[in-house]
């Protein structure tokens, strides 16, 4: 049997649809897509050999990479994907040691992390929008209780320990809560999820900045002896799930397969809003400038917008020592960033906006073989 790309046991996301219909970024999005696909099926033509694929990377990603790489393979024949989904921090180490054809993280590569990588110049190809939801189990408590920043930073400090307490009544409107312990997690291997929470409580709160000593967002937590740390979006998923009074910060993909209760985050207009794939691709839709240096999508305007956004990033060598492998990349990632595209919503996701499908296609297209022809064409 034809091996294909796997996600942890078990956590394979199942269609759980949460786009709002007749959203006009969608459907610019969806546009976009739609516009591609024929080129994606018909255009790129399938390896002529049998070509296996590996990466590894962000665990964010992996529900929707798994669906896509499926769907490919049963396109493609003769191609394989495999997928690691053991963390960005491993993705990046990965590709900088040219031990993979691919790695994905939710942080792009800086300078001097590209500069580490042996095989030379490295393509960074914008491929999926995700957020990260705030999930809680509290028993008795609504979904999508109200917080904001200075209410979460005292949680994640460990300042407010319980969940009556008047703090979170005042910011919730809710004053029914349990007199029960929280019990805050985090990720205890670097990630794209706790850079996106940091710097959101970098941006509102001026206590957090106290706290932890820095304005600057880091991937790994700042505040590891506070709480309980998990590896990856699983562990975190699994602790929150097991434990009452929990509340910690997870991939909206997982957060939904889970049917976990979402905290309604305040953000930039001072509206209170819960992660969906709407309110999300809303963010996406104001990523004008984005880029591989210029990548945060972190509390966007927008009334509507959800503060807690991201892109996630394919990482390829810009020169493939093999030409064939090279090209398949390029194929393998144009029909995610186009066809792949429909199967974002019911997984969690959004569809990346048209502007970002631009960058992501300009990027592909400088792939190129160790002689330096192009590999990939529009």
């Amino acid at each position: 049997m034809k091996r294909r790309s796997i996600a942890p046991a078990g956590l394979v996301l199942a269609a759980a649809l949460v786009a709002a219909s007749g959203s006009s970024w969608l459907s610019s999005a969806a546009g976009a897509a739609s516009a591609h696909s024929n080129a994606a099926v018909v255009k790129k033509a399938a390896a002529s050999a049998s070509t296996t694929l590996n990466g590894a990377g962000a665990n964010s990603i992996a529900p929707f990479f798994e669906k896509v790489f499926y769907n490919y393979e049963h396109l493609h024949s003769k191609v394989t994907v495999n997928y690691s989904p053991a963390g960005s921090s491993v993705g990046v180490k990965d590709i900088q040691q040219n031990t993979v054809d691919f790695g994905d993280s939710e942080i792009p590569m800086s300078s001097s992390a590209q500069a580490a990588a042996s095989g030379g110049a490295v393509l960074q190809v914008p491929v999926e929008l995700g957020g990260v939801a705030l999930s809680y189990n509290v028993p008795g408590a609504p979904k999508g209780l109200h917080l904001d920043g200075p209410t979460l930073a005292a949680i994640f400090e460990g300042t407010i320990t319980k969940w009556n307490d008047p703090r979170i009544a005042k910011v919730s409107g809710v004053s029914h809560l349990p007199n029960l312990a929280i019990v805050p997690v985090h990720r205890a291997d670097s990630s794209g999820p706790g850079w996106d929470l940091d710097q959101y409580l970098i941006s509102t709160s001026t206590g957090w900045v106290k706290k932890i000593g820095t304005s600057k967002a880091s991937t790994s937590w700042p505040l590891p002896d506070i709480g309980e740390g998990e590896q990856l979006n699983t562990g975190v998923a699994t602790f929150i799930k097991s434990t009452a009074g929990s509340i910690g910060y997870v991939s909206f993909g997982y957060a939904s397969k889970a049917k976990f209760a979402n905290a309604a985050l305040k953000n930039k207009a001072g509206a209170f809003v819960s992660p969906s794939s709407y309110t999300i691709g809303l963010a996406g839709a104001r990523a004008s400038n984005l880029s591989a240096s210029h990548f945060s999508i972190i509390d966007e305007p927008g009334a509507s917008t959800y503060p807690l956004a991201n892109f996630s990033w394919t990482l390829l060598y810009k020169k493939q020592a093999n030409a064939a492998k090279g090209a398949a990349l390029g194929a393998l990632f144009y029909y995610v960033v186009t066809t792949g595209q429909k199967q974002a919503s019911p997984l969690g996701y959004s569809p990346i906006p048209a502007n970002v499908l631009k960058l992501a296609e300009n990027t592909l297209v400088k792939l190129r073989s160790s002689t330096g022809k192009q590999l990939f064409k529009l």
